[in-house]
């Protein structure tokens, strides 16, 4: 056992920060010697019956003794937000709170360290020790490879860490990686499609009506086919149609239509009108008036290049 006071096993230590920690020191699978150490602290407003653990990145060369405690727990705040943690993960790893939610009498007496962002620490440090690099490692069980590959993709901390703990399959693991690339996908975006829940199908189609510019929340609670057709709709054309306010079976027909050559505003009124078909026949319906639409198109485009022509009499008339 070490000779520091407070003894932090394995288990103490929050996945994501060992996860963070590996990947900050060393591009390697394991850990390896680098920029940061693991320090743990204590706060007294935080410990009750036992110490509640608070955890902050040191310099590995430096004695925890002599290290700025502020300024080191203000870099872990940083690397932390930086890599996509949310005010809770900031809470639950480092026991920091917004100055906003300090109460009245706290400001008063003055008994709160500010760190940075807004962010502080409710009461007194009263404990600051170095863990051993025996124990700040990555578990076994966690896919640190593919955390890698998740935080090169920036993919947020949160579910950075839930794809290196098998969370995700790892189909649905490469498409969160492809969404967080995806420069059409915004932080709420991802967020709506890393749901656990979610079939790596639906997954994929809530990312492709992000890359087309809709809302996949719009689209979260259809089923996996009707949101298949409905990206198929919009992959056909279909972009600024009132898509979540139709069935699969308008969906299938309005696709159809789209591929047959009608236009957005055809497909949608032959769909309107056959809303209540059964879809093969709304889609064979829909498909004709499309064939018929556009084969009228057609003969207008001849009957023009062909009015100035002389009629068979004029022909006979010349021929005689």
């Amino acid at each position: 056992m070490p000779d520091n006071d407070f003894w932090i096993g394995q288990e103490q230590i929050p996945v994501d920060l060992s996860l963070l920690l590996t990947y900050s020191n060393d591009e390697d699978y394991w850990y390896a010697p680098g920029e940061y150490a693991l320090r743990v602290y204590t706060v007294d407003t935080l410990n009750t019956n036992f110490a509640r653990p608070c955890f902050a990145f040191g310099e590995r060369t430096s004695n925890p003794e002599m290290e700025d405690v502020s300024g080191a727990i203000e870099n872990t705040l940083h690397e932390l937000l930086d890599s996509g943690a949310t005010p809770e993960d900031v809470y639950r790893i480092m026991g920091l709170v917004k100055e906003s939610e300090l109460s009245p009498e706290t400001k008063e007496a003055d008994s709160y360290l500010p760190i940075d962002l807004g962010y502080c620490i409710d009461g007194n440090i009263v404990s600051y020790e170095a863990v051993p690099e025996s124990v700040a490692t990555v578990p076994e069980n966690v896919d640190y490879p593919r955390y890698a590959e998740a935080m090169e993709s920036h993919v947020p901390l949160p579910i950075a860490t839930q794809i290196a703990k098998h969370d995700f399959s790892h189909r649905q693991a490469d498409i969160l990686m492809e969404a967080a690339r995806n420069p059409h996908v915004s932080p709420e975006t991802l967020e709506t499609i890393a749901d656990k829940t979610l079939s790596s199908g639906k997954m994929r189609g809530l990312l492709d009506i992000a890359s087309v510019g809709k809302n996949p929340l719009d689209f979260h609670n259809m089923d996996e086919q009707t949101l298949k057709a409905a990206v198929s709709v919009l992959f056909h054309g279909g972009k600024d149609l009132p898509v979540t306010e139709l069935d699969l079976a308008q969906l299938r027909s309005v696709d159809l239509a789209l591929m047959d050559g009608a236009s957005p505003a055809e497909a949608m009124r032959a769909a309107e009108k056959s809303a209540s078909a059964e879809p093969e026949a709304t889609a064979a319906s829909l498909a004709s008036e499309a064939r018929d639409a556009k084969a009228a198109r057609t003969e207008l485009d001849s009957q023009s290049e062909t009015k100035d022509a002389p009629t068979r009499a004029e022909k006979a008339d010349g021929s005689l």
